[in-house]
């Protein structure tokens, strides 16, 4: 068995069901490989060399999908599919605009005395506390040190509504910051808003260690799990 990238099985495999619940899409060759150099391309590569690597894998994602792990990991390429056929959508319909050129700031310049802080990818669900099904039309806004979080690049919503295509499941993917400090702790607040339900807010303390480098996918190490959250409805 040849040397092969197994997130690609699984990224067709996701793609091909999106697809059939997604009629607003034509699903042309080209369509079909830009959503997949996108997605792969925010995704870890998994390698494998041997038919019981393949099965194990394939275990993981599929058998075990019922399992937190798996059903996280199934959810997160689902999320990934549907914000990258919205946005190659949106590219064909309107020509991006050129990108303004403005004069380097200081802030910009590098600085061999700063870390990086790379903040995990935040993932969770939002749920009916009663029928326990997902609520869909919620926002869920992230703040970070009593900020809205900014995105880590244009297409991570914040705030973001949950919907049908991703059965109640959101995601951020928070942009990394940067610091002189080599160790910090950032304070999370994830806010739940939605006309028929209670209010929610949640809080969350993070560590994290200073790096060298930033990342621009999501790495299997630095997954946050925020599980579910069920929210109470509103009395009349």
């Amino acid at each position: 068995m040849k040397l092969k990238n197994y997130q690609e099985d699984l990224v067709q495999y996701v793609t091909d069901i999106v697809i059939e619940d997604r009629p607003d899409i034509e699903a042309g060759e080209n369509l079909l490989h830009d959503v997949a150099a996108y997605t792969l391309n925010r995704l870890p590569p998994r390698y494998i060399m041997s038919e019981r690597g393949f099965t194990r894998l394939a275990a993981d994602h599929w058998v075990d999908a019922d399992s937190e792990d798996g059903l996280a990991s199934l959810v997160e390429v689902l999320i990934l599919v549907h914000k990258a056929i919205d946005i190659v959508k949106s590219r064909r319909k309107t020509e991006e605009p050129a990108a303004e050129v403005r004069p380097m700031r200081e802030e910009d310049l590098p600085d061999v005395r700063k870390y990086w802080h790379n903040l995990p990818y935040l993932i969770g669900r939002v749920l009916d506390k009663n029928t326990k099904k997902p609520v869909l039309d919620a926002s869920v806004r992230v703040s970070i040190n009593g900020n809205l979080a900014e995105p880590a690049e244009r297409g991570w919503l914040n705030p973001y509504r949950t919907n049908a295509g991703t059965k109640g499941f959101y995601s951020f993917l928070p942009k990394p910051i940067r610091s002189r400090s080599k160790n910090k702790k950032f304070s999370l607040e994830l806010t739940i808003e939605h006309r028929n339900y209670e209010l929610v807010n949640l809080e969350q303390t993070i560590d994290t260690a200073g790096e060298l480098t930033t990342y621009q996918f999501i790495r299997s190490d630095q997954i946050l799990n925020l599980g579910n959250t069920y929210l109470a409805a509103k009395h009349s």
